[in-house]
């Protein structure tokens, strides 16, 4: 049998009389050129789509990192919206609708004030009226509205209620007809995230917008802010729409529009697959070659710890900083995948982010306002 060796002498020559090739030669070194052509070619193939893998999962992955430093800086520089969570997910309302309703579960309203629920108080003597037109009268305690620590307190607990130590901002059984709110991880667990600022003059929302259906559905990291109204000047926010126009338009923050004439709600900003939907209310604020397939912002704890004092139960876990743990479901956009033959690449991003507001957020302005508002609860 003739060796490889020999074949490369008949190739190259060994003297002046090299002898020729034989067929069986030439398919042997045919079959051994073919071999290592094809493994070549695949190698090359195998290092190049390597490489469009790790190029694509170091674009998602950078985007994923911007959009998790974007997230975790509105959450330090605010605090879980608790009374939007409520008009939400409770109430049924519209963005900023319902607003003070949550709190007026833990304030039992005195009978101070000049209006049915105003905060206040009367003076001890009655001749004097109340403090606000007689500063330095002393007060009538028990005209006083107090927090009691506990939603509901006890005055606003009513028969149909069942197990109303459970209630929450999230979960209230008697408000939003739910059947139990005990020990349900799910009410963690929210799709957009509600944000206030320390003062309560603006709120801040985050969610993932459609961006594109072509072809497939595509969906980016959107944003929105709303400014509220002191509609009675005592130093708190109660409004969050002009209720001057018909219907009402809501009180955008600068750089947001949100067309009063044409906006029933702030949600159905959530679909702008064309441009002139794209950027009204809810604003795309994440690079387009990057798709969420997810977005779970799962918050705790249920109620809002500086309301919700009185709650210390192991349970409620209520005595706690707020805060979000963010979990991000990331691929490439359709257009950046071009003739990728693989399944797109996918990474998962994870944060947990405490808020770095420790005041209270003063929100109650009696129940007055959520009976002008629809809110009017039986007992």
């Amino acid at each position: 049998m003739k060796t490889p060796a020999h074949i490369i002498r008949k190739i190259f020559g060994s003297g002046k009389n090299a002898p020729g090739f034989t067929l069986v030669e030439i398919i042997i070194a045919s079959s051994i050129f073919t071999i290592v052509s094809l493994i070549g070619v695949t190698v090359f193939i195998n290092v190049t789509r390597i490489q469009r893998k790790i190029a694509l999962e170091n674009a998602i992955y950078e985007d994923g990192r911007f959009m998790m430093e974007r997230i975790a800086r509105e959450i330090r520089a605010n605090t879980v919206d608790y009374e939007e969570y409520y008009n939400k997910l409770v109430e049924g309302g519209k963005f900023g609708e319902m607003y003070t309703c949550y709190a007026s579960r833990f304030y039992n309203p005195g009978t101070g004030g000049t209006g049915t629920g105003n905060l206040g108080a009367y003076c001890s003597d009655p001749a004097l009226g109340d403090p606000e037109s007689n500063p330095g009268c002393v007060i009538d305690k028990t005209t006083l509205d107090v927090n009691t620590g506990k939603n509901p307190y006890s005055g606003n607990i009513f028969a149909a209620d069942k197990n109303p130590e459970d209630a929450n901002a999230f979960c209230d059984q008697h408000f939003g007809g739910a059947t139990d709110c005990g020990g349900d991880f799910d009410l963690h667990n929210q799709s957009q995230l509600y944000l206030i600022n320390s003062k309560g003059t603006k709120k801040t929302f985050i969610t993932r917008k459609r961006v594109n259906d072509t072809p497939v559905d595509e969906y980016s990291l959107a944003m929105l802010q709303i400014e509220g109204i002191d509609t009675n000047t005592d130093s708190i926010v109660d409004q969050w729409t002009d209720l001057t126009v018909s219907p009402k338009e809501f009180n955008c923050a600068a750089n947001y529009d949100c067309p009063g004439s044409t906006l029933s709600d702030l949600e159905s900003t959530l679909n702008g697959i064309t441009s002139a939907t794209r950027y009204v209310g809810f604003v795309p604020i994440s690079p387009m070659r990057t798709t969420i397939k997810d977005l779970r912002f799962y918050v705790s704890p249920l109620e809002d710890p500086r309301k919700a004092f009185a709650e210390t139960s192991t349970a409620d876990a209520i005595q706690q900083q707020p805060h979000i743990t963010v979990v991000m479901v990331l691929q490439p956009a359709a257009s950046e995948l071009g003739n990728f033959a693989s399944d797109p690449p996918t990474i998962t991003l994870q944060n947990t982010i405490s808020s770095r507001v420790y005041n209270e957020v003063k929100s109650y302005t009696g129940e007055g306002t959520c009976a002008t508002n629809g809110y009017t609860p039986t007992p």
